[in-house]
């Protein structure tokens, strides 16, 4: 069973279902909660996904205003926010019969 990580302003989560049992145990998007993991990854996974929200600019999200082009850029510059968080998370391999 595979999960991948991305960044989607407003889904409230960072973990997607990659692989067909994934899909079927999960659906599409992935809440840490359904997963076996330690509260503390959990709380990390959750906090990463409010932080990262925080640099949308909701109050008029068509206008490009309020962005911080240094804070929401991932990916393609060559120090992007987040990335060292990202990375600091552990691999973890998710047993088919896990808790979901």
């Amino acid at each position: 069973m595979l999960l991948r990580f991305f960044f989607d302003a407003g889904s409230g989560v960072c973990l997607w279902a990659y692989d067909d049992e994934a899909k079927a145990r999960f659906g599409y998007p992935v809440e840490s909660g359904v997963l076996d993991i330690p509260a503390e990854l959990q709380a990390e996974i959750e906090q990463l996904v409010t932080d990262y929200d925080d640099t949308f600019p909701w109050d008029d999200p068509g206008s490009g205003q309020g962005v911080e082009p240094d804070r929401t850029m991932f990916g393609y510059e060559e120090d992007p926010p987040f990335v060292t968080r990202v990375r600091a998370l552990p691999d973890i391999t998710f047993e088919s019969d896990c808790e979901g």
